[in-house]
């Protein structure tokens, strides 16, 4: 490979860096996926504290998702969406009607 002239631009063309190996680079990825959970953190405490100042003055019934993946009939609160509890087999017969 002596014979051969790199341009300067050449890492930029190729995808290869300065030595001529192929880079990829995996902390940028890692330092994005940080930033997005920590962005997630940060909206799951805000929501937490917007439930927690709510009043829940209007309950409604809706399917909410569970930690399996599957659906769940709950109380639900029309306004800030917190889970509030179980209807009773009456509420149920009705919301399924």
């Amino acid at each position: 490979m002596k014979n051969v002239k790199r341009s300067k631009n050449s890492s930029i063309n190729s995808g290869l860096d300065a030595t001529g190996s192929i880079f990829i680079d995996m902390d940028a990825k890692r330092r994005e996926v940080e930033q997005l959970l920590s962005d997630k953190r940060k909206i799951e405490i805000q929501i937490d504290k917007l439930q927690h100042d709510c009043k829940h003055e209007k309950q409604v019934i809706k399917q909410v998702a569970d930690e399996r993946s599957s659906f769940t009939v709950r109380y639900v609160c029309e306004s800030c969406s917190k889970v509030l509890g179980w209807p009773g087999e009456k509420e149920l017969k009705q919301f399924f009607k």
